[in-house]
């Protein structure tokens, strides 16, 4: 996969979840992460990274489940932009 390619394809899976702040906030999270951590492509992750990573997923979307159900309410866009500056 080109350079290119994956990148549009990273953001159309974030895109597709612009509607649902708290994946957004477990996105963000891990992102965060991937850029503190300075891990390069060719790095293999720590055990505990990789735990730390699988669980912020697992919950992210165990939320988006949540939300497809109707037991979640999703914050708005606004309150997800106000995150983003901080």
């Amino acid at each position: 996969m080109s350079t290119i390619s994956l990148q549009q394809s990273v953001i159309k899976e974030v895109a597709s979840l612009f509607d649902n702040e708290d994946a957004l906030r477990k996105v963000l999270t891990f992102v965060r992460k991937v850029k503190r951590t300075g891990k390069a492509e060719s790095q293999e992750l720590t055990p505990a990274e990789k735990k730390e990573v699988m669980d912020d997923l697992r919950e992210a979307f165990r939320e988006l489940k949540l939300v497809k159900e109707g037991k979640l309410e999703l914050s708005t866009w606004e309150d997800f932009k106000h995150e983003l500056h901080r």
